[in-house]
C-alpha cells in the first residue's frame, strides 16, 4: 500500500495537502505553506519512516509513484519535475486528437 499525497492551491501563494491510504478516506493537514516545495517537505517529514514510496497528486492530476525520501531531500527539484509533468498532461489534453478514420476520408475526397 502506498499512500497517496494530493497538493492543492489555496491562491497563488498558498497550498495545502491532503494524505490518504485510499481514494476514498483523505486526512486534510490544514495547515498552509507558502510553497507547494514545503507541502513536499513536510508531508515527506511525516511519511519517510513508514513508506518508502508515496503516490503524489497535484490540483487533482495523478503524477505517478515517487520516493518519500526525494521529498525531503529534494523537494524543489522533485516540485520542478511534476510541474513538467502536469504542463505534458495538459498539453496532450490539449493537443488535437488524430483520428486515422478522418484522415483517410480527407484523403479519399481530395483523390
Amino acid at each position: 500500500m502506498q499512500p497517496i499525497l494530493d497538493i492543492r492551491a489555496v491562491n497563488s501563494h498558498l497550498y495545502t495537502y491532503s494524505l490518504c491510504a485510499a481514494a476514498q478516506a483523505e486526512a486534510h493537514r490544514g495547515d498552509l505553506f507558502d510553497s507547494a516545495e514545503r507541502c513536499l517537505l513536510d508531508a515527506g517529514q511525516g511519511l519517510t519512516h513508514y513508506f518508502d514510496q508515496v503516490q503524489i497528486r497535484f490540483a487533482g492530476f495523478a503524477l505517478g509513484s515517487y520516493p518519500v525520501t526525494r521529498m525531503v531531500e529534494d523537494p524543489l527539484g522533485l516540485f520542478q519535475e511534476l510541474m513538467a509533468r502536469v504542463l505534458r498532461i495538459y498539453r496532450l489534453r490539449a493537443a488535437p486528437r488524430w483520428r486515422p478514420q478522418a484522415v483517410a476520408r480527407e484523403r479519399l475526397s481530395s483523390a
